[in-house]
């Protein structure tokens, strides 16, 4: 029974690892969901306090992705519409998989931050700010998974 919870634990594992690039795959939940499944019902020495953490930076990542992007908006100058922008592109961008978060999240801030301004160049860089937190927010997912599988390899090998 225990090997086929470590197969069923590595594929999430794998899945994890995937959504932490694809947007549309919530990465750190499903890696997550393997370390849960193996605390539960392994003998892996897997600490009740270890979950949590990890439940807490699964949180934290999943969270921090969208606040990046918002984040790198303000950073390069984007006002409330561009914001607005942002997020109205995001949410739209999840029904357009695999790159509709990307695209629309850059579309929504470029628009949002046209409106806001005349300046093309201005409300283009504001766009890459978009996009620059989504490459960040995606930085920070796809760690949050390498290091689930690295500790939960640590544990079934060493």
């Amino acid at each position: 029974m225990n090997e086929l919870i470590y197969i069923v634990s590595f594929i999430f594992l794998l899945i994890g690892l995937i959504g932490a690039v694809i947007p549309v795959i919530p990465g750190p939940f499903i890696s997550f969901v393997a370390v849960v499944l193996l605390y539960a019902t392994s003998d892996l020495n897997i600490t009740t306090k270890m979950v949590w953490i990890l439940g807490i930076f699964m949180l934290i990542s999943t969270i921090g992705d969208y606040v990046l992007q918002i984040l790198g908006v303000k950073k390069l100058g984007g006002g409330k519409k561009a914001i607005r922008g942002t997020i109205i592109g995001t949410i739209i961008g999840l029904f357009l998989p695999p790159f509709g978060i990307i695209i629309g999240a850059f579309i929504g801030a470029f628009i949002g931050a046209k409106s806001e301004s005349d300046n093309f160049s201005q409300a283009l860089k504001i766009a890459f700010g978009a996009f620059i937190g989504f490459v960040l927010g995606t930085f920070v997912k796809l760690a949050y998974s390498i290091y689930v599988i690295y500790y939960i390899i640590k544990l079934l090998f060493f």
